[in-house]
């Protein structure tokens, strides 16, 4: 009876653990074919086709991929700091993108869904955004009106933040791109 019980436990402990891992790296929670680029992620250009979990991803989002060469999407649940991101709080992202032809920038919420706002406003375009003389840009993100490139999130909660790159210079972020490529995503204040 004893050994009945011992093995029924570990049956179900590493049915959980598989369930729990599988769920990780669906989620991107797991680093499974994950790039980094500072606070940003986005999936390793490597597996192609032959990743199992990007099509597993592909499959329970709904989303159409972007194919190798026409772009790439990145996304960051946390600040450069290291801090996820907060309703509560106002950012700034920027000054500089990843080289692309063309780039948005929008908030998501905990389902990847674009945020509900008053404003109606859910992407901000690079084509769009005020520039500083150097070719720099600040794009400010938080629940009220702000000056400026304003990307209106939800009142509270977390979110996260989705850059698309249409066309990039990027072939793949392990490639030898660095943090400082990437919008730095800076947390001003809170409350």
């Amino acid at each position: 009876m004893r050994v009945y019980l011992l093995s029924t436990a570990i049956a179900l402990a590493a049915l959980a653990l598989g369930l729990w891992t599988t769920e990780a790296a669906l989620t991107g929670a797991a680093p499974i074919s994950i790039d980094r680029l500072g606070p940003w992620r986005a999936p390793a250009r490597g597996g192609g086709e032959d990743d199992p979990y990007a099509h597993a991803r592909v499959e329970r989002s709904g989303e159409i991929p972007l194919g190798l060469g026409e772009g790439l999407r990145l996304t960051a649940q946390v600040d450069s700091e290291g801090r996820a991101l907060n309703a509560a709080c106002l950012y700034r992202v920027g000054p500089r993108a990843p080289l692309a032809r063309y780039w948005t920038l929008e908030a998501m919420d905990d389902d990847g869904f674009p945020i509900e706002n008053a404003a109606q406003r859910y992407v901000l375009r690079s084509s769009e955004i005020l520039r500083e003389p150097d070719g720099g840009f600040w794009v400010w993100v938080s629940a009220r009106a702000h000056a400026g490139d304003w990307l209106p999130i939800g009142a509270s909660g977390g979110f996260a933040l989705t850059m698309r790159l249409y066309d990039p210079a990027l072939t793949g972020l392990a490639a030898g791109a660095d943090s400082a490529a990437a919008p730095r995503i800076e947390r001003m204040r809170c409350g």
